[in-house]
């Protein structure tokens, strides 16, 4: 009788081989969840240089995004789905946040760009500057040169008359 109980407790080598397969298989499938569901940035992609200051980070698996100046997220910035924000030219560092997990951190470089729009009216200019920087705006004409600084995203009204403009960088 102990016998037969040894020999039905025994497994065969097809049943064993069968349930190797099935760990591997439920350990594949695990292993696949936990990579394939990690935070993960789309856009901008590494090393990137965008000039365009109006860009969209793009994520995929993750709730939050931290943008910092620093690789070590010291003063970071928190951007939910919808937030805006304005970031002046320089290098920075990003990372996706997916419940507990993180992805890689990747940097990205936004560069300055000078921007000087002339719009006419009626009685006089409208300088505006559309770059993502301050600029010392230079007016020539026959009576000599000036200049004005315009901060990012403000006008200046200036007269109508025959002057030249150029905008550089502060």
């Amino acid at each position: 009788m102990e016998m037969a109980d040894n020999m039905n407790n025994k497994l065969t080598k097809t049943e064993r081989k069968v349930i190797i397969a099935e760990a591997v298989f439920v350990i594949g499938v695990f292993a696949y969840l936990f990579f394939a569901t990690a935070p993960n940035q789309i856009f901008p992609l590494q090393g990137m240089v965008i000039v365009e200051p109006d860009f969209v980070f793009e994520i995929e698996n993750g709730e939050s995004i931290l943008v910092s100046i620093d690789e070590n997220f010291t003063n970071p910035i928190r951007l939910e789905e919808g937030d805006e924000v304005v970031l002046p030219p320089g290098e920075y560092f990003w990372k996706v946040i997916g419940g507990y997990r993180e992805s890689e951190v990747k940097s990205f470089i936004i560069q300055s760009h000078v921007g000087l729009n002339i719009k006419e009216r009626d009685e006089n200019y409208e300088l505006e500057n559309s770059g993502n920087v301050d600029m010392n705006v230079t007016r020539e004409n026959e009576f000599g040169i000036s200049s004005m600084t315009i901060n990012i995203g403000e006008t200046e009204d200036v007269e109508k008359d025959n002057s030249s403009y150029e905008g550089r960088q502060i």
